[in-house]
């Protein structure tokens, strides 16, 4: 692939079109984010108005975490195509990272207007419903009417596998099934995996990884033990195959919870969010983060996990981590009653981008 990108270059120096795809290699390809930087930049001076290349301009600044300057450059790049539905999805995006709940609303019908089936905008709209108030009928609504365009989405919220992000239960069992969960409806999440037929092994090794982390919400541990001794040696071997696969880790930290060993399970969930810390993506970052609270919580480390968890509400983080959610997901049963985790609920959370 870069290979032909540079050939294209050689031949076309000042070719935008070239610059922006070996700016989306280094962007996707590698997380090399500086260096995507300076294609789409070298873009946007052979052409100025080139929507695209704005836009992951501000891709690259959410991920460096400067939150208004990625907000400034997504209206631009929307100013300049306002029929791409992808640019106010992800203007939505950013405003969920930022807790700021009515401004995501806006950002997702904007783009569901545009395109109906769009399910990502969809989805962060369900988030921002659950995320602000924790009101489920409300995000349930969203579903009802985008039923066909949210079930299309794989592994929670469309989360890309591997080095590129997902760590925390939510992408373990995936939407809609969460909101069974937060739900406590668990008897219709099992009957919802259940009813999946798997087309290949990773399909099946995913839906015995949500086999165990349902059961483990659902206080069932000997069922979640028998998919868990299943899935382990599945999951070890993609990990010796694909070490810094950060969504292997988080589920084999769910798997040894089933198995209890749970000082492999906060050891695997503790390098996953090493891999991708918050200083090197504060995307991904903070659900990493927010996932080893989740493993700590449940793995004998509750007062790691409330630490984690009051920095994860001091900045722009995953938006499960909101005050609205903490107090009625399953996943923070084992230190509910604790008096510093109460605390939490009645302290403050950061609304907007840091300054």
């Amino acid at each position: 692939m870069k290979s032909l990108i540079e050939r294209a270059l050689a031949l076309a120096p000042n070719s935008p079109e070239a610059h922006f795809a070996l700016g989306l290699f280094f962007y996707f390809g590698h997380r090399q984010y500086e260096k995507a930087l300076t294609e789409f930049n070298r873009t946007l001076e052979l052409k100025p108005n080139y929507a695209l290349a704005r836009f992951y301009c501000a891709m690259v600044y959410r991920r460096r975490g400067e939150w208004e300057r990625s907000l400034a450059d997504s209206q631009r790049a929307q100013e300049l195509d306002p029929r791409d539905a992808t640019i106010p999805t992800e203007i939505g995006s950013t405003y969920l990272m930022v807790r700021l709940w009515k401004d995501v609303e806006r950002a997702e019908l904007r783009a569901l207007a545009i395109d109906p089936q769009n399910p990502l905008a969809a989805a962060y709209l369900t988030f921002s419903r659950l995320g602000s108030t924790g009101d489920v009928r409300s995000a349930r609504r969203v579903l009802d009417d985008f039923p066909e365009a949210i079930k299309r989405i794989p592994g929670g919220a469309g989360a890309p596998r591997g080095a590129t992000g997902a760590g925390d239960v939510l992408t373990v069992i995936g939407w809609p099934l969460y909101l069974d969960v937060i739900e406590r409806r668990f008897t219709y999440a099992f009957q919802a995996v259940e009813k999946q037929v798997p087309k290949n092994d990773a399909e099946h090794l995913q839906q015995l990884v949500r086999r165990v982390a349902i059961r483990l919400l659902a206080g069932e541990p000997e069922a979640a033990k028998s998919a868990g001794e299943e899935a382990l040696p599945l999951l070890e071997a993609r990990l010796r195959e694909q070490p810094d696969d950060t969504f292997a880790m988080t589920e084999l930290s769910w798997v040894y919870l089933a198995l209890g060993r749970n000082a492999d399970a906060l050891r695997i969930s503790r390098q996953a969010a090493d891999t991708i810390s918050i200083e090197k993506d504060a995307v991904w970052g903070p659900i990493l983060q927010n996932g080893l609270a989740q493993i700590e919580a449940r793995a004998g480390a509750p007062e790691e996990a409330i630490k984690g968890l009051r920095h994860s509400l001091s900045i722009p983080a995953a938006w499960e981590v909101s005050i609205a959610l903490l107090k009625i997901d399953p996943v923070w049963d084992p230190i509910r009653d604790r008096p510093d985790f109460q605390q939490l609920l009645s302290g403050p959370e950061q609304i907007g981008p840091n300054k």
